[in-house]
């Protein structure tokens, strides 16, 4: 199975770490931001009618509670009887109990998918929270500001899990349920920002080989060698990629170009692109080079034609990543 290898490197002198992800998780990934998406703004449109019939219900009770609270005139016929106003206060607050656990239940359904998200790509909330769902709350009443900023912010190391104000109530308010769906939608806005930049980190990561030519091969690897000119063990700062004479070239990941001149050091016609984040891909011994410096490049965009100027015994790719400055063994960011 084709594999990613996505390499974290701080701008200190940290140690860098690695994270090896499959096809099949990277599908994961899309399949969960694609539905996280959608589920977004379905519940977003779905709160708003459930906001609107909250409302509509408690001023139904309150014209209720107000049409008690005055004396009927002698003469006028009563429209309800006791029991009757009785029956429909129970019915409404019957629905209106069932409206309330059904958005509940919705929303606690849609934090795990959340948290599963989460779980998978390992993108924890910016910061991490407290469930507050934990915290007394009465009768769902009272208690401090509905708005965001009053969720307080704490780390915990446990596992990763967004933020919920009513995570585990049976009967959670209409306040705390129109609380909780802001911080839903500001959790999951947040989660897909951090996906698009998790995205870009990794077209920016060299991960392919710089030529698509099916009979490539490496005819020299990274690492020390007896060079073929003074035949004394020298250290080889790349690997040399045969392929046919003139065949295109390609970056192995986006980037920016920054160098594209004919080497005097030996490379011959030489292309450097930066990717960010102190990693640079080099490509010489080029026939052509068909990029200028400045120039914006994609993954797989063609840069060059393969060919033998410099110091070569052949046609072939010179191919070197570069990480802090300093040039690391190839082989271990090409994908099968």
């Amino acid at each position: 199975m084709k594999k990613w290898t996505v390499m974290l490197i701080p701008h200190d002198r940290g140690s860098s770490r690695t994270l090896n992800l499959s096809a099949y998780q990277i599908w994961v990934v899309v399949m969960v931001v694609v539905g996280l998406s959608f589920t977004t703004s379905f519940f977003f449109k779905r709160h708003q009618c459930y906001v609107h019939q909250v409302k509509h219900l408690e001023q139904i009770r309150s014209d209720m509670e107000t049409q008690y609270a005055q004396q009927v005139a002698p003469a006028s016929k009563p429209a309800t009887t006791a029991q009757e106003r009785l029956e429909l206060e129970q019915r409404l607050r019957s629905e209106y109990d069932a409206t309330l656990s059904r958005i509940t239940a919705q929303l606690s359904e849609l934090r795990d998918m959340e948290n599963q998200a989460r779980g998978l790509t390992g993108l924890a909330p910016r910061h991490a929270t407290k469930d507050l769902s934990m915290a007394p709350v009465g009768t769902g009443k009272g208690g401090g500001s509905s708005s965001l900023d009053a969720v307080a912010f704490e780390k915990e190391d446990a596992k990763i899990v967004s933020p919920s104000v009513i995570y585990g109530l049976s009967k959670p308010s209409a306040d705390l349920i129109i609380q909780e769906i802001d911080l839903r939608t500001a959790s999951l806005q947040e989660l897909v920002r951090d996906l698009r930049a998790k995205q870009q980190e990794v077209t920016r990561l060299p991960s392919i080989w710089p030529s698509l030519a099916g009979n490539r091969d490496i005819s020299s690897p990274f690492g020390f060698r007896k060079d073929p000119y003074t035949l004394h063990i020298s250290r080889h700062d790349g690997d040399d990629i045969t392929a046919p004479l003139g065949s295109p070239i390609i970056s192995t990941a986006a980037g920016t170009v920054v160098y594209s001149a004919f080497d005097p050091g030996g490379l011959g016609n030489l292309i450097k692109v930066s990717h960010g984040n102190g990693i640079e891909t080099w490509y010489g011994h080029l026939q052509a080079r068909l990029v200028n410096v400045g120039d914006q490049v994609d993954r797989k965009t063609v840069i060059g034609k393969l060919g033998t100027t410099g110091r070569s015994t052949g046609p072939h790719v010179h191919y070197e990543v570069h990480v802090n400055g300093a040039p690391v063994n190839p082989a271990k960011y090409f994908k099968n």
